[in-house]
């Protein structure tokens, strides 16, 4: 491995910083000199110390969504620009919350993103910025548990999408966009492996008109979220409705789940988000763990992976990467959106049969264990940048 540096620039969201703490462990075993600089810290990256580790040959700069990319210099200039050190940036979800930076990027910027389809918006509309594929990872923490000793049934480790009472009112749409976020979500529950810029892309042909690259940026950089948000919380309600109707005990920790219309029994149990190092235990504990992937439709999120990797049967909608990598039955079991019943059913089953659930959970811990670790993912990026480094 050719030798480099890197400085890692931390924010302050739970989750990046759960895991690039991962990628700091990685940079110690390999003995890659490095300095943490932290975004709510000046100190850290406004002094001399900061300054000499970042003039050193061959240092990069490595963070988690965007963070301390627009660092400047005292005379104005971006910082990594100025000393020439391109920054690796991983970001965790969708790239259309980052136009800010990605639109003109300060410095080189290499992405590493979620999901092919997330590569392509990127190659469309963020063409200075380089990107790659790389889905999330997972962590082991607590796996020794037999499905048999395990004391939580299902457990569902995440919020519920807000509830979209209005949409934003559309100019240049003769009903304000009525017909067309009517024509995009009925689209998205039709074909759930449609990523929502598609849907988006297909409604001009639909009604025969098209739109004008500015139009289609503007609706998937502002308004997708709001389709996108609709959707998923509609199949969540209904699949976490579907476990209640089967007299399925359902441990959730998140918010925003209540709504009228999905009224639940005391089978689902609500509780308050804990902190990420809480929440691996209790998936140690789980003998199911319910995945609705983020509308990744060709990548995947860390939920999948912490699940098996603690020793949960992990049971998912699908995705094109967990379709390549995972077999129904053997090593995960998937489910249908649009068929939550049949997913309450099969959930009922593995529960009845805790040693075929074993099998499954085994067989998901060994394969995770041996692909799609965050170490995985950070000794890719490690080589990313040993290609980049001359």
């Amino acid at each position: 491995m050719k030798t480099f540096n890197v400085v890692v620039f931390l924010g302050d969201l739970i989750g990046p910083v759960y895991y690039i703490k991962r990628f700091i462990g990685i940079l110690q075993k390999k003995e890659i000199p490095y300095y943490v600089a932290e975004k709510t810290y000046e100190k850290s990256y406004n002094c001399k110390e900061f300054d000499e580790f970042a003039s050193r040959p061959n240092t990069v700069m490595v963070t988690f969504n965007n963070v301390g990319i627009m660092l400047n210099t005292t005379n104005g200039n971006n910082y990594w620009k100025e000393l020439n050190i391109p920054v690796f940036d991983y970001i965790v979800d969708h790239p259309r919350n980052y136009d800010d930076v990605m639109l003109e990027p300060p410095c080189e910027l290499i992405v590493f993103t979620l999901d092919k389809d997330h590569m392509d918006y990127i190659k469309r509309y963020f063409p200075h910025v380089k990107p790659i594929f790389s889905p999330n990872g997972g962590t082991e923490v607590n796996s020794s548990k037999s499905i048999k000793d395990r004391t939580i049934d299902v457990l569902y480790m995440g919020s519920c999408q807000p509830k979209i009472e209005t949409f934003p009112s559309l100019k240049g749409f003769d009903d304000n966009g009525n017909d067309f976020y009517t024509w995009c979500i009925t689209s998205l529950i039709e074909n759930p492996m449609w990523p929502t810029e598609y849907a988006i892309d297909q409604y001009f042909f639909h009604i025969g008109y098209p739109a004008d690259e500015h139009t289609l940026y503007t609706l998937k950089s502002n308004i997708s979220q709001y389709i996108e948000c609709y959707v998923r919380r509609m199949f969540k309600l209904e699949g976490i409705k579907a476990l209640d109707d089967e007299g399925i005990h359902v441990d959730i920790y998140g918010a925003q789940w209540e709504d009228e219309e999905y009224p639940f029994s005391d089978n689902i149990v609500m509780h308050p988000r804990v902190d990420r190092e809480t929440m691996m235990e209790l998936v140690g504990d789980a003998k199911i763990s319910l995945c609705f992937i983020p509308w990744f439709k060709k990548g995947c999120s860390e939920k999948n992976f912490d699940s098996m990797l603690n020793g949960a049967v992990c049971v998912s909608d699908h995705s094109e990467y967990l379709d390549d990598h995972y077999k129904d039955g053997e090593n995960i079991i998937y489910f249908d959106l649009n068929n939550p019943k049949q997913m309450a059913l099969d959930i009922k089953w593995l529960l009845e049969h805790p040693d075929a659930a074993q099998m499954i959970a085994t067989r998901g811990f060994k394969t995770a264990k041996t692909y799609d670790q965050w170490e995985n993912r950070f000794e890719h990026v490690l080589e990313v940048i040993e290609n980049r480094i001359h």
